[in-house]
């Protein structure tokens, strides 16, 4: 039976972990969001994987005022 290796990104992230907004903005996963990820994650917090896709794709999906 064949196992498959997971690498350290897909262990945190299976295990829900929490990452601050400079981690998050030195990640490859998002290099082409650092933009929208300066403007809206909070230095202070910390967010999910999953928790930050969802709010790129929120602010992506917002109507222009």
């Amino acid at each position: 039976m064949a196992v498959k290796k997971m690498d350290k990104a897909e262990t945190t992230e299976k295990a829900g972990g929490l990452f601050n907004k400079e981690q998050l903005l030195t990640s490859a996963r998002f290099q082409n969001r650092r933009d929208i990820i300066n403007a809206l994650l909070q230095s202070d917090k910390q967010y999910t994987i999953a928790a930050v896709e969802r709010m790129i794709t929120d602010y992506m999906e917002g109507r222009v005022k």
